[in-house]
């Protein structure tokens, strides 16, 4: 199977678990719009049945964020940290292993999100989903630096869209949590409609990794983006592409590139 069916999947499942929720709560009255028009995402996972739904859907999309995560961490230790220079790479590589450490507890807490809702437990909800939106956001940002310093493997297209997104995540996160300091009561609405953006920026940048780990990215890349790399490193050199075609694939194995690396690893470089 494609890794990038798998990101793909992963958001999809997201998008129909928050849908189903919402919908059921909504039809049975168990979300207060009477007092907002906008309901929380947190207040569709309360009651039964739309409980069930979100336990099961939001664990089983915590569980494919990890398996994500991984699979971007080792992807990027193959194609996005070699830049001429054996030191850079070893740096690169260890900056790929530590975010992808905080992606992979973001993904975990999530899965202390799904299991329990804020009826059960405030604080420990709240602290879970804090680290997911917090710990995602900074993986996602790490993801999109590591990218615009090697474009060998993407496109200008799809850095904008996971420019875009990061940036709206951040700003909504930054109200969200301003907002929530203040009081909840008070600025239920607002707060809702940035978790809202949040959810779909965050979706947004997951959905747009799958062209890079389908190796769609190093396909079509252009002078444009060996323009960009250029510019980032700020020299005025165009660098060639030596990973044009290259994708990820779940269920195999793969050795590191690095002579000093003999690891085994849950995926495949496809060409």
């Amino acid at each position: 199977m494609r890794a990038g069916t798998v990101v793909r999947a992963t958001a999809l499942v997201a998008a129909c678990v928050v849908a189903t929720t919402t919908a059921v709560s909504a039809y049975l009255g168990d979300i207060p719009f009477d007092v907002s028009p906008v309901p929380m995402i947190s207040d569709t996972f309360v009651h039964a049945p739309a409980s069930y739904v979100a336990r099961a859907g939001i664990g089983a999309v915590a569980c494919l964020s990890l398996v994500i995560t991984l699979t971007v961490r080792s992807f990027l230790r193959a194609f996005a940290c070699e830049d001429g220079s054996r030191k850079d790479a070893a740096l690169w590589r260890r900056a790929t292993d530590v975010h992808s450490c905080v992606g992979a507890a973001a993904a975990l807490a999530l899965s202390v999100v799904a299991a329990v809702n804020d009826r059960e437990n405030l604080a420990a909800h709240f602290a879970a989903a804090s680290v997911f939106f917090v710990g995602t956001w900074i993986w996602h940002l790490c993801v999109f630096v590591q990218l615009c310093a090697h474009p060998q493997v993407t496109t200008p297209a799809s850095l904008k869209w996971k420019l875009g997104c990061v940036v709206a995540s951040g700003v909504s996160l930054a109200f969200f949590f301003a907002m929530c300091g203040v009081g909840v009561a008070r600025f239920y609405e607002p707060i809702a409609a940035c978790e809202w953006l949040a959810v779909a920026s965050i979706g947004g940048f997951t959905w747009s990794l799958g062209a890079e780990l389908d190796g769609d990215c190093g396909e079509a890349e252009t002078r444009e983006t060996r323009r960009a790399g250029a510019l980032f490193r700020g020299s005025s050199r165009e660098e060639a592409s030596p990973s044009a075609g290259r994708g990820m694939s779940l269920g195999s194995v793969w050795r590191g590139r690095a002579p000093d690396e003999n690891q085994l690893l849950d995926v495949l470089v496809a060409s």
